[in-house]
């Protein structure tokens, strides 16, 4: 049995599944933060489920891009559950995990997260024989340029991700071409992070719970701020680092877990 986490935009999501089906998945945008909603979500899962924590084998988290804050969270959560479980944490790219919600897709996902500032982050995928396949790592560029590359594509496109949910009116100013995504696949869930580990899980591979660190592409315009307040210290080399977070969110949840049952 196997627990998925996202968290790498507004919306919350876990689920659970074995290796044939989806047991259960509960996905919300209900505006509340990761760090009230997501253990609670856990366990609301794991109960309506009927699946005790001692009966999971495995969990596979979402490491972005996405949210800094959201992806903190969701992996000292995992990292938590991992530890405390004594189970294999696997590290899933968020778009990986959305292009999952399109199974079969004869034509390019366009996966969009949102980087701030008319920019997105935006990942390629086709389905090829059965597989999904990467045509374009996840790249920083703005969303008009990303938009008009796309449009002069001679085939399909759909739409997915955060960073064009807002924009979807627009597509047709682009091009036929261009489709957003239905409502309940344009969004990152859980499930779909599973799928894109499944075959990780089913090949034994091996636990990475300590090297799962969120995947940011660039860093955060927090970082950037600071490193331009304290020179003398990023001169010095003693910048933070900002996966020490999710290390010590992990530490103090593990105590928890283990008492909780």
């Amino acid at each position: 049995m196997y627990l998925g986490i996202e968290t790498s935009s507004a919306v919350s999501s876990v689920a659970v599944m074995d290796d044939q089906r989806l047991i259960g998945e509960l996905t919300v945008q209900a505006g509340l933060t990761h760090s009230e909603q997501l253990v609670p979500h856990i366990e609301l899962l794991l109960k309506q489920s009927g699946v005790a924590k001692t009966a999971l084998t495995g969990i596979a988290v979402s490491i972005g891009p996405g949210s800094f804050t959201g992806l903190r969270i969701g992996m000292g959560t995992a990292k938590a559950l991992a530890y405390a479980l004594n189970i294999p944490l696997l590290g899933i790219m968020t778009m990986d995990g959305i292009a999952h919600n399109f199974w079969q897709f004869s034509g390019v996902l366009a996966i969009m997260v949102d980087a701030q500032k008319k920019n997105v982050y935006e990942g390629r995928y086709r389905w090829v024989n059965g597989k999904l396949v990467c045509e374009q790592e996840p790249t920083v560029k703005t969303r008009d340029e990303a938009l008009k590359a796309l449009a002069a594509l001679d085939e399909p496109v759909i739409l997915a991700g955060d960073g064009i949910i807002k924009f979807g009116h627009t597509l047709a100013d682009y091009g036929p071409n261009l489709q957003l995504a239905s409502p309940a696949l344009r969004i990152p869930k859980a499930s779909g992070v599973l799928l894109a580990a499944m075959p990780r899980f089913l090949a034994e591979a091996p636990d990475e719970a300590a090297h799962v660190v969120p995947y940011y592409i660039r860093r955060s315009e927090a970082e950037v701020v600071w490193d331009a307040k304290h020179p003398e210290l990023v001169a010095a080399g003693k910048v933070p680092n900002p996966t020490v977070v999710v290390t010590e969110a992990a530490t103090a949840l593990a105590d928890e877990v283990k008492n909780h049952d």
